[in-house]
């Protein structure tokens, strides 16, 4: 996965119990994600599999990427690009957007995305 195309997120909680138990017993950490454009910006958005991932690094190895899910696809193209680009942003799971590098906050995906129905 390219890291030219910054990975964010809106999901900061993890929980360490369910962390170490897949540190300890996956030996293949499969991360899903979608690749957008968000108010003119593309971003890979981590859509499913942060334990995953905060397990995958805690071993020291590459999770394996995957595109979205067949049910996150379908969504896509039901909303069309501009519905699901507004989805995205205006519906946040714990956190505003941040980087996943680095935590800080993506201060361009701020604030609601209206959009014309």
């Amino acid at each position: 996965m390219t890291d030219a195309i910054p990975l964010i997120s809106c999901q900061r909680h993890l929980d360490q119990v369910k962390v170490g138990h897949k540190a300890s017993t996956f030996q293949v950490f499969v991360v899903r994600v979608v690749q957008i454009e968000l108010r003119g910006v593309m971003y890979r958005v981590l859509t499913d599999g942060h334990h995953n991932l905060a397990a995958a690094r805690l071993v020291g190895i590459e999770p394996t990427w995957r595109g979205p899910s067949r049910k996150l696809q379908r969504i896509m193209k039901e909303l069309g690009k501009a519905r699901f680009a507004a989805m995205l942003i205006n519906n946040l799971t714990d956190s505003d957007w941040y980087y996943v590098h680095s935590g800080q906050v993506v201060p361009e995906l701020l604030g609601i995305e209206r959009t014309a129905a």
